[in-house]
């Protein structure tokens, strides 16, 4: 059987179903709830049906050798899970799969493991699992094929750009919480440098007040001295740049509510993405503390 284009557009669907079905159960089982993996809403994972027509087209000159199919598989699926992941992240921010605690990882992207379970699926999917599709997609009609992918299509792409678009403003919400962590640090600032302005005048003040009681030559020389440097620290207390403060943290937790929600409903179409960098969880704790 010769595989031509038709054919190979026809198998990246079904391997991109196929590897939905499989990693959604796996996490699913892992995870002990349901969840939905994948980049896209529709029950397609398009790196497994890259992953897969990529691993039985560069094999296929060596379907005789399982050794050289395996390696071969093993590179071929690693390559393009590293050029995915790499791409995915500098788009969106966003890891849609981490492999930072695996022995021998690069990047988190690939790692050794991972590697090696591509080699044996590749042998599985070249001498088992790919022979029963080959034969139903051989088996249909040239005009039933074409309307099958192009129907197929239509309904990838308009999902793909829908998640796409899903995606990005995901990654909008990321760099907001990178913005509104740098405006909390700065309010921070603004608070112990307002809070120690006031402490080194109320200190110099005292010690001024100290050193007058040691050097008045009456009591009504220091009386009207006193009176002066009373309502000089009077001017020394908190409460404008208290209150100038409590407003702009106010403001901050609107903008953090907003982004909150909305990066929830993005998350809720992108499940298998985690925001790896924390901004959210780590701005939350830092208000708390403040309040």
């Amino acid at each position: 059987m010769e595989y031509d284009f038709l054919t190979f557009y026809m198998m990246f669907f079904i391997y991109s179903f196929l590897g939905w079905c499989f990693e959604s159960c796996y996490v699913s089982l892992k995870e002990k709830k349901w969840v939905n993996r994948g980049f896209m809403t529709i029950p397609f994972l398009p790196i497994y049906g890259f992953g897969a027509v990529s691993i039985i087209f560069t094999t296929l000159p060596f379907i005789s050798t399982p050794l050289l199919v395996y390696i071969v598989a093993a590179v071929t699926a690693t390559v393009l899970e590293f050029f995915t992941g790499s791409v995915m992240e500098k788009l969106f921010k966003v890891k849609y799969w981490d492999y930072s605690k695996n022995f021998m990882n690069y990047k988190g992207h690939i790692c050794l493991k991972s590697s090696i379970t591509w080699g044996f699926m590749g042998l599985l999917i070249t001498y088992a699992v790919n022979a029963p599709i080959a034969d139903f997609v051989f088996s249909l009609t040239e005009a039933f094929t074409i309307a099958a992918a192009s129907v197929l299509t239509v309904i990838f792409a308009i999902d793909f750009v829908r998640s796409f678009n899903a995606a990005y403003s995901l990654r909008e919400m990321i760099l907001s919480n990178e913005r509104l962590m740098s405006e909390l640090k700065e309010i921070k600032e603004d608070i112990t440098a307002a809070i120690e302005n006031a402490e080194e005048k109320r200190a110099a003040v005292a010690a001024e007040i100290k050193e007058k009681m040691e050097t008045a030559l009456s009591y009504t020389e220091f009386d009207d001295y006193i009176k002066e440097k009373i309502n000089e620290w009077k001017n020394t207390d908190l409460e404008y740049p208290t209150y100038r403060l409590h407003n702009r943290m106010m403001d901050l937790k609107k903008n953090l509510s907003s982004v909150d929600k909305r990066r929830a409903a993005l998350l809720r179409r992108n499940p298998g993405a985690k925001c790896h960098n924390g901004f959210l969880k780590e701005i939350r704790e830092h208000i708390k503390k403040g309040d």
